[in-house]
């Protein structure tokens, strides 16, 4: 096919083209205005939010990762990495992990360079397209590890680069076709898959998730494992839909049709038998290759005439308006334009309104920037748009390649009523008398639970979509007693009202066979969300959401010490004052003798929470020999609570034996 060398160096001179200064919104209530970020970098490509505000941006051709904090470019950059910077290869993406609260994890995908420098020499091979792993130190990204090792020839474009997680804390990463024609590029007789063309769905750590489209449990090794979509010829753009959680993607085409897509699992793009919809290409679906599970989809929109659009993020926040929230905003390459989209409802296509874009395809020559694109447009000036993302501000931050500029879209002070000044216009502002509030919390869709005590937990906020003043609740209980009473009469609050969307859960770790569950909801002067679905249909979770659990009595205790026994196949922690308790609980974890332990007991749940009872934390004692009467194990206790703890009065089981001490003394 004769498309592919005239893209090559279509793409190739547009990418070396300027555009003008001052950009503009195109804003027919006119409540929206540019504001410059930071200006003084080098071809920039991506960017992510490391702190409110605190911004990591990545540099094409000098393998730099740049910091603006508070508004200021720092002089040094947070790392170097050695690039192959020809053409479409470079450094070229980068996300944070959704847990980076607490992990301080940062993914970069960059074309790595063989030299150890930086080169665009055509004479050198990279090493590959690479997804590395970083840690966030506080001033510099540490500790490299490779997630991802991807192909880089033929190439030299076409090399994707976007990286982001999903909603299911997936991590999702493009690669074009690096001009191959294999399978992936819907050749059905060439070679078989290798790592080009398609959009990875993986694990943070490289590996393949089982419940992929194209997963092959016979075949461990098989490349369609780790595959969410193919037939893909570039992308520099995807988004999840911050309603309905689905990916959308921008394509660029050859001599015609760029594409906006939504992308479905084992979506087949249809490159490089189709681009742009079926009707209007001479191939069909009867040309491509069909891998089991893949489904082929025209475009929800498409250019006829080149644009190259790059960039594209949701508008996940009402400061920018009730008429623009969770509109589909795409920045382009050839025309420096900004375009909004419609999403339908329900969400799965785009809606228009101008008679000439209901066949979904702009005709837009020989005027390309302009014929049939009125009802799109929403920003013009703005050069290469490489990367949109919302901020923890509430605010729509673009970035320009050419340019070297990182720019925000916001609300226009003065230019709609606003009587809290938080930027909302009253119309769609729920509280129009709090500045912390503007609209209701949606439920936290992961929480993140760390493996070992104490326990980290994070989840994602909702500062800039819901206001600034949401906080958060956080209640916790025992796993098994959930299962027994199909409800949470276990559960505690480990926090409430905390402004953060992290917290630590500092009780001793569940014992083997048992475990905590945790379940955390926004809330805000609108409203108080939900622990649970929110659906309306009754919940065990709604009482959860009516009267918020008393606070847990054992998570911040100090002064004394969690003791955890094995007792046959049971386990019992007690929280005890005792320090020669607590001294030779840990001489018998070193190696002392084992003695029996006795207890006190009292009435109610505390700290195991697998129990209903628990011992009195100052009257505990080790002895080398008890009576029989009151040897026994937890869950006897538990099945005869009133015998053990009015009648027999102690508990003293001969099989204890110490497996952890928590000195908080």
């Amino acid at each position: 096919m004769i498309r592919r060398s005239i893209v090559a160096v279509f793409l190739f001179a547009v990418l070396g083209a300027g555009h003008g200064f001052g950009q503009t919104i195109v804003d027919p209530t006119t409540h929206l205005q540019v504001e410059l970020v930071a200006s003084g970098l080098s071809s920039p490509t991506s960017m992510a939010f490391i702190g409110d505000d605190d911004i990591l941006v990545l540099q094409k051709g000098d393998g730099l990762v740049r910091r603006i904090q508070g508004g200021i470019l720092l002089s040094a950059p947070v790392l170097d990495v050695a690039v192959h910077f020809r053409s479409e290869r470079g450094l070229l993406g980068v996300a944070t992990d959704p847990d980076f609260i607490n992990n301080g994890y940062v993914y970069l995908y960059y074309t790595e360079s063989s030299t150890g420098d930086d080169t665009s020499s055509s004479t050198s091979t990279p090493l590959g397209n690479r997804v590395y792993r970083h840690t966030w130190s506080g001033t510099a990204l540490v500790d490299p590890v490779l997630i991802l090792d991807l192909p880089v020839t033929t190439g030299p474009n076409h090399d994707g680069g976007i990286v982001v997680f999903g909603p299911d804390d997936a991590l999702y990463a493009v690669i074009g076709d690096l001009n191959r024609d294999g399978k992936l590029e819907n050749f059905p007789t060439g070679p078989d898959p290798d790592d080009t063309g398609v959009v990875f769905r993986v694990h943070r750590s490289g590996r393949p998730l089982v419940d992929n489209p194209f997963f092959d449990a016979a075949n461990l090794d098989n490349p369609m494992n780790r595959y969410f979509a193919y037939g893909i010829r570039n992308s520099f753009g995807m988004a999840f839909d911050p309603v309905s959680g689905d990916l959308w993607d921008s394509e660029n085409g050859p001599s015609s049709f760029d594409e906006v897509n939504r992308v479905v699992p084992g979506f087949n793009s249809g490159w490089e038998q189709i681009m742009g919809p079926d009707a209007r290409d001479p191939q069909n679906e009867a040309d491509l290759w069909i891998a089991d599970g893949s489904v082929y989809r025209d475009p929800e929109f498409s250019w006829a005439d080149p644009v190259a659009p790059a960039a594209v993020g949701f508008v996940a926040s009402r400061v920018l308006g009730c008429e623009l929230e969770h509109d589909l905003i795409v920045g382009d390459n050839n025309c420096g334009q900004l375009y909004r989209f419609a999403p339908a409802p329900g969400r799965e296509t785009l809606e228009f309104t101008s008679p000439e874009l209901q066949d979904k395809v702009a005709d837009n020559a020989p005027q390309r920037c302009s014929d049939e694109l009125g009802e799109l447009l929403l920003g013009s000036n703005w050069g290469v748009v490489t990367d949109i993302e919302n901020g923890p501000d509430g605010r729509l931050y673009v970035v320009s390649l050419t340019l070297g500029s990182v720019y925000r879209i916001a609300p226009a002070s003065g230019s709609f009523p606003d009587t809290d000044g938080d930027g909302v216009d009253d119309a769609c502002d729920c509280a129009t008398e709090l500045a912390t509030s503007y609209a209701p919390p949606v439920e936290l869709p992961q929480l993140r639970i760390s493996a070992t005590a104490p326990t980290t937990l994070g989840w994602d906020g909702q500062s800039g979509t819901a206001g600034p003043g949401t906080t958060y609740d956080l209640v916790s209980g025992d796993l098994t007693s959930l299962r027994v009473q199909a409800g949470f009469a276990s559960a505690c609050s480990l926090t409430a009202g905390t402004p953060t969307p992290a917290s630590e859960d500092s009780r001793p770790d569940p014992p083997p066979g048992r475990g905590h569950y945790y379940l955390a909801r926004a809330a805000n002067d609108c409203d108080s969300g939900t622990f649970g679905e929110g659906s309306g249909i009754p919940d065990p979770r709604d009482e959860l959401d009516v009267s918020i659990p008393p606070a847990c009595a054992c998570t911040q205790r100090s002064g004394g010490a969690f003791v955890r026994f094995d007792i046959v196949e049971e386990t019992l922690t007690i929280w005890t004052t005792d320090d020669a308790f607590v001294d030779e609980a840990i001489a018998q974890l070193g190696g002392g003798p084992v003695r029996v332990p006795i207890f006190a007991l009292l009435d109610g749940r505390e700290c195991d929470p697998q129990w209903t009872w628990h011992t009195d934390p100052a009257i505990v004692s080790f002895a080398d020999a008890t009576i029989e009467v009151c040897d026994s194990l937890p869950s006897f206790v538990e099945a005869d609570k009133d015998h053990w703890l009015n009648t027999v009065g102690e508990f003293c089981p001969w099989a204890a034996i110490v497996q952890t001490v928590d000195d908080r003394r």
